[in-house]
């Protein structure tokens, strides 16, 4: 059975359009008759992993999100022995929906890794994390995994261009920052260093040729 997905309201501001990913239901992405899932042991019984995935997808829609965890928790717990990366995949990437309904980024993001772990080529676990990483700022790592959904899921393009374009900007941003913070480290640095023989970083320039792109430092006396 697929669990629906909550539809976008067409009030969404641009922050709801963050949040979309936390607010919508793990979908059930297993098909039942795949010949892989029916190699599982007791498939439909009480003790299957299926079984406590579908009782952790039946929280989830009645909002019970850390009842949820425990059942996805303990559908991982009885796949231990089990090769089937797939499932395994999925039931990390709806703990990682639950986390995120709860405001657990961190925990969302830990999942989410997991699942990526077991199923690299799997986009919606690169969007729920690329989600949890906008939350916690890391505006680098959420454009990238944003990007790699979309190269994985070229469909969601129309859907999430709006939120990559917003990425990129904040991600540049979040570069220029941790650029210029880096750099003035370096400077304290040079500068201690330097002050051992009564120099500092203000003696030498830096001119860079426009014709070839070099840099070329200059000593200047103070």
């Amino acid at each position: 059975m697929e669990i629906e997905e909550v539809p976008d309201s067409p009030q969404n501001t641009v922050e709801d359009d963050a949040l979309k990913f936390h607010t919508s239901t793990p979908t059930e992405d297993t098909n039942l008759d795949d010949p892989e899932l029916s190699r599982t042991e007791d498939l439909f019984g009480s003790s299957s992993p299926l079984f406590f995935k579908e009782k952790g997808n039946e929280c989830y829609r009645d909002n019970n999100f850390t009842e949820a965890i425990d059942w996805y928790t303990r559908a991982l717990t009885r796949l231990e022995f089990s090769d089937n990366d797939v499932l395994r995949s999925q039931l990390f990437c709806n703990r990682a929906a639950c986390h995120q309904a709860l405001g657990d980024w961190e925990a969302s993001i830990s999942d989410c890794t997991d699942a990526l772990c077991f199923d690299e080529s799997y986009p919606k676990a690169y969007l729920r994390r690329s989600v949890a990483f906008e939350k916690t700022k890391s505006y680098q790592k959420s454009h990238s995994d944003l990007e790699k959904a979309l190269q994985l899921d070229p469909s969601l393009e129309p859907k999430y261009s709006t939120k990559k374009a917003q990425l990129k900007k904040l991600a540049e941003s979040e570069f220029e920052y941790e650029k210029e913070q880096m750099i003035g480290k370096l400077k304290d640095l040079g500068n201690n260093l330097l002050g051992k023989i009564g120099l500092s970083l203000d003696n030498f320039k830096v001119q860079k040729n426009p014709e070839t792109g070099s840099y070329n430092i200059q000593f200047q006396q103070q």
